[in-house]
């Protein structure tokens, strides 16, 4: 099945006229969609109670995953205890949004150095029920499959970089995890309106495994107008 939804709903604005239908903008978007990145929990390390606030403003079928704090991917680049501890905080938090995916978002600056720390730190929580997806910007899409195989993570790629390709990432954990930055082939980030055909396009890409689970997440300045129209082909 395909979930169609966007990175973060701050810069989501609930209609003058339906202010008083919904008690807060998540509950809104939740009217809209059924799927949501957290991306705030990527700048601050959330307090545990707002995961159990956020999780009573939506319907029962509501879906989250969850960004991990850049502590981890940027700043300690998991070399510490700090991350360990982070890491821990994260999956505890998600498990109370019922969040099923933990999202790692390297940079593209991350040194290969740290990488046997990544590994160390991930694959001490192979117990866990909530499964780590990993966006590594700082490797091919290849090298990325084969980081994910390596630590059980879903590999998380722009399909917009590989539409004219045959690549797809492997379904880890039965799972496709495709985040959405701006313009084919993402030469032009974040700023970018999708049109009618890139969407097309990208359907057409997700035809072929549509009977695993799918999350399709735009992260663009018209990502909830774009995912909306996504949301409407799909079904």
């Amino acid at each position: 099945m395909i979930f169609v939804g966007c990175c973060g709903w701050g810069y989501l604005r609930i209609p003058r006229d339906l202010k008083r239908s919904f008690k807060s903008v998540l509950s809104y978007y939740a009217s809209l969609f059924d799927l949501v990145e957290v991306n705030s929990t990527f700048y601050t390390v959330p307090r545990l109670s707002t995961a159990k606030r956020w999780k009573e403003e939506v319907h029962s079928n509501f879906l989250f995953t969850v960004k991990a704090s850049r502590i981890i991917t940027h700043i300690d680049r998991f070399s510490t205890e700090r991350s360990l501890e982070l890491v821990s905080f994260y999956i505890e938090f998600s498990k109370l949004l019922g969040a099923p995916i933990l999202l790692f978002q390297l940079p593209s600056t991350f040194p290969k150095k740290n990488m046997d720390d990544l590994v160390r730190i991930l694959g001490g929580f192979g117990n866990t029920d909530i499964k780590f997806a990993l966006e590594a910007r700082n490797l091919d899409i290849y090298e990325r499959e084969e980081l994910a195989k390596l630590t059980n993570t879903i590999p998380v790629i722009d399909p917009f970089t590989v539409l004219d390709t045959n690549f797809r990432p492997s379904p880890i954990f039965d799972t496709f995890y495709f985040r959405l930055h701006g313009v084919p082939p993402g030469k032009v980030m974040y700023r970018y309106d999708y049109t009618d055909s890139d969407l097309g396009q990208l359907l057409f890409y997700l035809e072929p495994i549509k009977g695993y689970n799918v999350y399709v997440l735009f992260n663009n300045t018209e990502m909830y107008k774009n995912a909306l129209r996504f949301k409407e082909m799909v079904s």
